[in-house]
């Protein structure tokens, strides 16, 4: 139809009332085409009706996709009108930064050269202040502007330029905000082994001045995690929530951060690291002998610095242990929620002599109800019995004697029982499987408490 339209005007037009005046096309990306109708020779339409085809006296062609016209006039003043423009519409006013919706009411009759907004701090700012031009050919664009300071009271104009010159609309007058990032904190994290999932307590302390858009906590195996990585959603409003985190993986570090993000971007948290610790066993160790046995010291610290770590990855174990040196004890030696002593032979100052000693410290060997489980060197408890054998398929033993204190395998009886295994990796899952077993069969077994 509107093919048709246009045909028909140009052949009225062009043959009567508007013979002796030019024909101005408007395009859509806010151009202008002016033909004096005394240069044109004749007006066609391609065999598909969807171009123009303006052949001049001259012998040049203009030829105009109909699509790209938006209107058209006649109209001998056209090089002598400024374009009109509305005045700007601001939004996303933030402290250095806003929008403007640009709106161009007329060309004025002739080509748009540039289009935009200009703003300054005094009244009927002109492009000869702040300017920014649009990219756009759209009679309606949005520009951002930058560089604001915040705080500052600001006047604003659109303006558009042809060849008739600069027209600048009404002004408007806008102040700058002060936002600042929300204020946010990670109170706790705390593992769960039933799920395997971390749950955190979070606080939004202030949502920096504007409305939150989002809160929650981000988690990764790499240290400052963000929202890119894994993360939980939860809410909008200032105050304390909880939030969990996905299934997690036991065998890995994890490093979590809360963040609320509001119109100013995102702020994170302190950062938290959780690994699946279930225990939580202490040591505090002999006074002076830091100074009067510094060597015994160091290599009993890394022992039970190492017990320790496996005793609170891998069982359930909580209290604090009291470690001694005497000279007058041949190996180690431990009593059920006594202490660990070590002698002078620093052989048995390692990592598998202090968790065999820790064994015995939460009753594996030195409680009644532990060694009521084992009938003539077998354990009967049927927790441990089924965890040995799905490893390797051997039975649970232990002394056969009137007064059982150990257990094997895994025991840590003697130190080749570890060694003797090859790999660094072999001697660190036996081990975490000794650590697994003791709390079996001293836990789930005998019904000793884990506590003390």
């Amino acid at each position: 139809m509107r093919k048709k339209i246009l045909l028909a005007f140009f052949s009225i037009a062009l043959v009567f009332t508007y013979a002796q005046k030019p024909i101005n096309l408007f395009k859509a990306d806010l151009s202008v085409l002016n033909i004096e109708t005394t240069d044109i020779d004749s007006i066609t339409f391609n065999s598909d009706k969807t171009k123009i085809n303006i052949f001049k006296k001259d012998n040049s062609k203009t030829e105009i996709n109909i699509n790209t016209i938006d209107s058209i006039n006649f109209n001998t003043m056209y090089l002598q009108t400024l374009a009109v423009v509305d005045m700007p519409v601001l939004s996303n006013l933030l402290n250095t930064t806003a929008s403007a919706l640009i709106n161009i009411k007329s060309t004025g009759g002739t080509s748009i050269i540039e289009k935009g907004i200009c703003w300054g701090t005094s009244e009927n700012p002109t492009i000869d202040n702040n300017k920014l031009p649009s990219t756009s050919f759209l009679a309606s664009s949005k520009v951002d502007m930058s560089g604001l300071v915040a705080s500052t009271n600001y006047y604003a104009r659109a303006y558009a330029i042809n060849s008739a010159g600069v027209s600048y609309s009404d002004q408007i007058s806008f102040s700058t905000n002060n936002f600042s990032l929300p204020s946010i904190e990670t109170i706790s994290a705390t593992f769960n082994y039933t799920t395997n999932k971390v749950t955190c307590v979070v606080k939004v302390n202030d949502n920096g001045g504007c409305a939150l858009t989002e809160r929650g906590i981000c988690w990764s195996t790499k240290r400052n995690p963000t929202t890119a990585d894994n993360k939980y959603v939860s809410g909008t409003s200032v105050g304390q929530f909880y939030a969990q985190t996905g299934t997690l993986d036991q065998n890995s570090i994890f490093y979590i951060r809360s963040f609320a993000t509001n119109c100013m971007g995102t702020k994170y948290s302190n950062e938290l690291s959780v690994q699946a610790l279930m225990g939580n066993v202490t040591y505090t160790i002999q006074a002076g002998l830091e100074t009067s046995q510094p060597e015994y010291y160091k290599l009993i610290k890394t022992a039970m610095d190492s017990t320790c770590w496996y005793y609170n990855r891998y069982t359930n174990f909580r209290g604090n242990v009291y470690v001694y040196y005497n000279a007058g004890i041949p190996t180690a030696q431990a009593s059920y929620h006594g202490s660990i002593g070590f002698g002078p032979n620093t052989s048995y100052m390692w990592v598998g002599t202090a968790m065999h000693e820790m064994a015995h410290f939460v009753g594996s060997g030195t409680t009644t109800a532990w060694q009521s489980k084992l009938s003539g060197g077998v354990w009967t408890g049927t927790v441990a019995s089924a965890l040995l054998k799905s490893w390797t398929g051997e039975t649970l033993k232990g002394d056969s004697n009137s007064n059982p204190i150990h257990f094997w395998p895994y025991g840590i009886n003697y130190r080749n029982e570890i060694t003797n295994l090859g790999s660094q990796q072999n001697q660190h899952e036996a081990l975490i499987r000794h650590c697994k077993l003791v709390k079996a069969m001293v836990v789930d077994d005998a019904k000793v408490p884990s506590s003390w």
